[in-house]
C-alpha cells in the first residue's frame, strides 16, 4: 500500500508540475500564477482512480516470522514460470510437458536402445560336434565316434509352419524330437541328439533362449536414466508415478539356480522398475515434498541387487527388456528460512 500512495504522490506532483509549466504569471506574485486550485483539485478527484486501475505495481512484501527473521519475497504478479525440471540418460527416449507448475515425464526404452552394439548370437545357424558311444549291430560291439550338425536340427518342429505358435525349438516342447528324427536319421541319431540336448557346450551354441541377461549389477555398471533438478526456492512433490518392466527370464530367482540357466524355465514376466534415487522420497512417496534451500539434482538408476555376489533375475537387464515410466509432479514455491 506504500508503494502505491508513493505513486499517487509522485502522479499529483507530475500534474501540479505539468500546470505550472502551461501558466505564464507573475514570477513575483503570490506562487499561484493564475491557476484556479478548486478547478485543480476538481482534476484530480476526476482522474485518480483511472490512473490507479492502470497502473502495474511491482510488490516488496515482508514477512515476520515469530522468531523474528524478515524474509523480503520479491516477485512479480506478471510473471510466467517455464521450467521442466528434468532430464534423461542417453538412449531414454522421453518427454517432458506440463502446464503452470504440473509436469509430466513419460519414457520408454529398451534394453537395445542401451546397448545398441549388443549382438543377438545367431543360435540356429551355429554348429556343433558330440562324441557319442553306440551299439553297432553290424559289428556286434559298442563304438564312439564324433557326430557333427547343423542346430537347426533343434528346430525342426514346425520349421515349415507359417504358425509361429507351431515352431518350437526342443527345449520349449521335446515332444515329437525323437520320432522327427528318427524318421529323418535313425533310431541312432535321435538318441544322440537327445542325449546331446542338454550337453552344456552344445546347447549353449544352439538354444535360442540361452541369452542371459546384458547387465546384472556384478561387475558395479549403472546408469542413470532420469534427472529431475529442483531450483532452489521450490519444493518438488511427486503426484502419480507409473513404471513397468517387461522381459523374457527368470525373475526373483539368482542367476546361477537352475530356472535363470536353464531356458526351459523361463517365462514372460512384468513388473515396476528397480530404481535407486540419490537423495529425497521416492517417486511412489505422493505428498511429501523435498528441496527449496539450494538447487538440487536428484539422480534415478537402476537397482542391481547382488546377493553371495550373484545377481538376480527380477534385477537385471535382459536383452528382451523394455521400460516404461510415467511420473506428474510440480514444484511448490517455498521460502528458505536462515
Amino acid at each position: 500500500m506504500n508503494t502505491k500512495m508513493n505513486a499517487i504522490a509522485m502522479t499529483l506532483l507530475m500534474i501540479a508540475s505539468a500546470l505550472a509549466g502551461c501558466t505564464s504569471g507573475d514570477p513575483d506574485g503570490d506562487g499561484t500564477s493564475g491557476i484556479d486550485m478548486e478547478i485543480l483539485n476538481e482534476m484530480i478527484d476526476d482522474n485518480l482512480q483511472d490512473f490507479i486501475n492502470n497502473t502495474s505495481v511491482t510488490i516488496n512484501q515482508e514477512i515476520h516470522y515469530h522468531n523474528n527473521t524478515t524474509v523480503v519475497n520479491n516477485y512479480d504478479e506478471d510473471t510466467t514460470w517455464n521450467m521442466g525440471g528434468a532430464s534423461f540418460g542417453e538412449g531414454v527416449n522421453g518427454s517432458i510437458s506440463g502446464s503452470s507448475m504440473m509436469f509430466v515425464a513419460h519414457l520408454e526404452f529398451t534394453a537395445m536402445d542401451l546397448f545398441p552394439d549388443y549382438e543377438m548370437i545367431d543360435y540356429r545357424n551355429n554348429s556343433f560336434s558330440y562324441q557319442y558311444t553306440y551299439y553297432d549291430y553290424l559289428t556286434n560291439a559298442d563304438r564312439t565316434d564324433t557326430f557333427t550338425f547343423n542346430c537347426q536340427v533343434y528346430y525342426l518342429i514346425g520349421s515349415q509352419s507359417n504358425n509361429s505358435n507351431s515352431q518350437v525349438s526342443y527345449w520349449e516342447n521335446s515332444d515329437n524330437y525323437w520320432n522327427a528324427w528318427d524318421n529323418e536319421y535313425n533310431s541312432t541319431i535321435a538318441n544322440m541328439l537327445q542325449d546331446a540336448a542338454y550337453v552344456s557346450n552344445v546347447r549353449t551354441l544352439c538354444d535360442d533362449n540361452i541369452d542371459g541377461p546384458i547387465k546384472d549389477g556384478t561387475d558395479g555398471w549403472n546408469y542413470n536414466f532420469l534427472t529431475i533438478d529442483i531450483p532452489q526456492g521450490y519444493a518438488v512433490q511427486y503426484i502419480q508415478l507409473e513404471t513397468e518392466h517387461t522381459w523374457h527370464g527368470c525373475s526373483w530367482d539368482e542367476l546361477d539356480d537352475y530356472r535363470c540357466t536353464d531356458s526351459y524355465y523361463w517365462q514372460d514376466h512384468t513388473q515396476g522398475i528397480n530404481y535407486d534415487r540419490s537423495e529425497g522420497p521416492w517417486l511412489s512417496e505422493e505428498n511429501h515434498y523435498y528441496g527449496g534451500w539450494e538447487n538440487i539434482s536428484i539422480e534415478f538408476e537402476f537397482r542391481f541387487n547382488v546377493y553371495n555376489n550373484v545377481g538376480r533375475g527380477d534385477y537385471s537387464i535382459w536383452p528382451t527388456s523394455e521400460y516404461e515410466l510415467t511420473l506428474y509432479y510440480r514444484f511448490v514455491p517455498v521460502i528458505p528460512v536462515e
